[in-house]
């Protein structure tokens, strides 16, 4: 999950780059690489949750 996470914040950060170049040129430009970029901070984020919580599961059950 981590690694698409990263792939879509790269992907949404070209992609609101693009538009805000075509925006800057009087084209119409859509915001819809923020959309990209917050799922991917979703993805990392809940991918570090899922590290934390396996790593407290194994420390209880080393105890």
């Amino acid at each position: 999950m981590r690694t698409w996470g990263i792939v879509l914040i790269v992907f949404g950060s070209l992609s609101l780059l693009g538009a805000l170049l075509a925006a800057a040129n009087g084209a119409a430009g859509s915001g819809g690489g923020i959309a990209f970029i917050v799922l991917g901070a979703y993805l990392v984020y809940r991918a570090k949750q899922k590290d934390e919580e396996k790593n407290q599961h194994d420390n209880w059950s080393n105890e």
